[in-house]
């Protein structure tokens, strides 16, 4: 699967939180990936229904209030999961997305 990232992802890594319980990321990252474009219903981290934008696979573990900026517009993490060999290897992460107002 990792020969299919041709694209590259902007990955804000929450840090924590401000004194006003704000987030606070850390610098933008590239990292490469590969997007799939497409509505599914998914759970997020509310455990609420939702609709998701699409999905990026990674190799990096992306955490749920992390956020990713994605040919100038931005999505926040909704759910994710990841995937291991037989070995209980990690070797691929994906997530699903929603678009985010947060720039």
């Amino acid at each position: 699967m990792k020969e299919y990232f041709n694209q590259k992802v902007k990955w804000y890594k929450k840090t924590g939180n401000n004194a006003y319980g704000q987030p606070v990321y850390a610098p933008a990252v590239e990292v490469m990936c590969r997007f799939q474009g497409g509505m599914k219903l998914i759970k997020d981290k509310q455990g609420k229904e939702s609709v998701s934008q699409g999905v990026f696979y990674l190799e990096e573990k992306v955490e749920l209030d992390d956020k990713l900026e994605y040919e100038g517009k931005q999505y926040n993490v909704m759910n994710y999961s990841d995937t291991v060999d037989l070995d209980g290897v990690f070797i691929l992460f994906y997530e699903y997305h929603g678009l985010c107002p947060w720039f």
